[in-house]
């Protein structure tokens, strides 16, 4: 079974394709966007280990996917051991 975490800049970004794939954007798009060269989402999707960090994360804030520190603990839970109906009730609770 594959890791949950993203453990290497391939995960990255594999993750990042998804998520663009579900928005609708094209790689031009998410590029313009998140005010990166096109080239640089090519690199980030195809794995390449030298993106900059700061690029990276702001392909991440126009796909609305953010990294919290919880997330990258490596004590997190794992998948199986989270209860997804409790974590939905917390984040739909109004503040």
């Amino acid at each position: 079974m594959p890791s949950p975490y993203l453990t290497s800049p391939a995960a990255f970004g594999s993750a990042v394709r998804s998520a663009r794939r579900r928005a609708g954007l094209t790689q031009s798009d998410l590029a313009h966007r998140a005010g990166v060269g096109r080239r640089f989402v090519v690199d980030v999707e195809s794995g390449h280990p030298r993106a900059e960090l700061g690029k990276a994360l702001a392909l991440l804030e126009v796909l609305d996917v953010y990294l919290a520190p919880a997330q990258l603990s490596p004590i997190a839970p794992a998948l199986e051991d989270v209860d997804l109906d409790a974590v939905l009730a917390h984040c739909l609770v109004s503040p």
